[in-house]
């Protein structure tokens, strides 16, 4: 397998700091062949720190990769995943009680959203707590791979507004879970399988909230993904439309390309 990866973030028309941060990894194992990990969190900016909360979320993670799953690659198959799903939730209640001690000794409360995912061969496990978001971008379509932990995604569910409603709707930064201020948040961990050539992304609200799947797909879908620059030119250009349509928060992307 090859991958061709990039991560773009800016830090938007209004915002002073950048509250987002963002991690691709790629190695290679010996059992299991190439893998890859994406993640993007979004420290909330209604809260103190949001930089030192996203900043923290990943890197734990990106510690977690190096570290704790080297520890599993001499597992099967069946046994890995499981052993995954169990080490994630982990992580996010370790991360979470991290950020409350912190913010406790210093009289903050910071807290970020985190969705990631990990892909082993064909297959890939995702996490997901907040209103950040994976999609999975192919030639002719475009998949939406997280369910949003939010107040406006649960008036959409209960077929109170709709989607193009929820985008001016006053309440859509209103997060039902994040990172940091629950005292234990419950992400939404799901498994699959990729086929075929697939962009991967992981991105903050700023990023997808004016920006809709033909916007994506016709930027990043995997034949116009040839080189990880045109990769990171076509992030560019989504960020800068975004802004154009008067998105106010950061934005960031994190893309990887699969070819299987």
């Amino acid at each position: 397998m090859k991958v061709k990866a990039c991560i773009y973030t800016d830090v938007g028309q209004t915002r002073n700091i950048n509250q987002d941060s963002a991690l691709v990894k790629v190695a290679n194992t010996r059992n299991h062949g190439r893998i890859s990990f994406v993640a993007v969190c979004d420290g909330m900016g209604g809260l103190s720190r949001g930089e030192v909360a996203s900043c923290k979320a990943i890197r734990t993670l990106e510690s977690w990769f190096h570290e704790e799953l080297s520890l599993m690659q001499n597992m099967s198959e069946s046994e890995l995943w499981d052993a995954i799903e169990s080490s994630f939730v982990r992580m996010i209640s370790r991360i979470n009680g991290d950020l409350r001690r912190y913010g406790k000794h210093r009289g903050l409360q910071l807290g970020t959203t985190l969705t990631a995912l990990l892909q082993i061969g064909n297959r890939y496990m995702s996490v997901n707590v907040g209103d950040s978001r994976l999609y999975a971008i192919k030639n002719r379509e475009v998949v939406r791979l997280t369910r949003d932990q939010s107040l406006v995604q649960d008036k959409i569910d209960k077929g109170m507004i709709t989607e193009s409603q929820a985008i001016n709707d006053q309440e859509k930064s209103v997060l039902l879970q994040c990172i940091g201020t629950s005292h234990a948040p419950v992400p939404e961990v799901k498994r699959g399988t990729i086929e075929g050539n697939t962009t991967i992304i992981a991105c903050s609200d700023g990023f997808w909230r004016t920006l809709s799947a033909e916007d994506m797909r016709t930027k990043l879908c995997p034949q116009m993904c040839i080189t990880d620059a045109d990769m990171l030119d076509q992030c560019k250009k989504l960020a800068n439309l975004a802004i154009s349509r008067n998105e106010e928060d950061n934005i960031s992307v994190a893309a990887m390309c699969l070819e299987m």
